[in-house]
């Protein structure tokens, strides 16, 4: 007797998709607080040089 898959085959979809989609989320964090620490220097050094 053949069975159906079909609900774990869309649950398991639904847990990729939820995966794929915080890994976009933490990479998109990691990325602004890699702008921010850029540019907090810059405005350090920009304050220097004006001085």
């Amino acid at each position: 007797m053949a069975r159906n898959r079909y609900g774990w085959e869309k649950r398991a979809k639904e847990i990729a998709r939820k995966q794929k989609s915080d890994e976009k989320m933490k990479k998109r964090q990691h990325q602004a607080a890699a702008e921010e620490t850029q540019e907090e220097p810059k405005a350090q050094e920009e304050g220097t040089i004006e001085e």
